[in-house]
């Protein structure tokens, strides 16, 4: 049986990108910069020939499969499961207010030791990239010799690169960066295991996307 192959794309620029303000589940739209850039990856990937298109539930991740869905004339199927970590404590803060009353966990936590990090109040990092690594999984396995589009977020992919990388958590950090908006990147299924191939490719774009989460 021929291999899912698999492209995972992040969301395009958020208004709380723009806002600088952690999201997880808060539930904010892209804003108008990021409705550019989905149309641009849209555009760019407009030969692959997707065959099912699936999208976390929120709106960032939704509207950003939305020009790929008018494309093919596909449906997009969303799922909680392809969420963003669950930030808890810091749900829709802005950045400066996390490194001025989180400083230890924002900094040391968050940035340094990333994948060995639970956020107050919310999902651990390996937690929500384990809760992603089995909804793909599963998409994946329901899809072979298929190719299917995947829209979600920053975290999670990273993590997810991270497993299927052997990436150990406590190296995440330094050694899997964060996917940058509307960058996509390309895995294969064989029936076992991912196959990693081309990580965060942002080529398509004039300058390099925004990178907060």
């Amino acid at each position: 049986m021929k291999n899912c192959k698999i492209y995972l794309i992040r969301h395009g620029q958020s208004l709380g990108n723009l806002n600088r303000l952690y999201l997880g589940h808060t539930n904010l739209d892209l804003s108008e910069e990021g409705y550019r850039q989905a149309e641009i990856t849209a555009d760019f990937l407009k030969d692959v020939d997707f065959d099912l298109i699936y999208s976390s539930d929120l709106l960032r991740a939704h509207n950003t499969a939305v020009p790929h869905a008018k494309m093919r004339n596909l449906d997009i199927i969303d799922s909680i499961e392809l969420r963003e970590i669950y930030l808890g404590d810091w749900e829709n803060k802005e950045i400066e207010y996390l490194i001025e009353n989180h400083y230890n966990d924002f900094v040391i936590g968050w940035k340094d030791n990333f994948g060995t990090f639970t956020v107050p109040g919310g999902e651990s990092v390996i937690g929500a990239g384990k809760r992603f690594f089995n909804k793909v999984s599963e998409i994946a396995k329901l899809n072979m010799g298929k190719t299917v589009l995947i829209t979600a977020h920053a975290a999670v992919i990273r993590v997810f690169w991270a497993l299927i990388s052997n990436v150990k958590p406590e190296n995440i950090a330094t050694e899997v960066q964060f996917p940058t908006n509307a960058s996509y990147s390309i895995i294969e299924f064989d029936e076992e295991k991912f196959i990693p191939g081309e990580y965060s490719c942002d080529s398509h774009f004039n300058s390099k996307p925004i990178q907060t989460v």
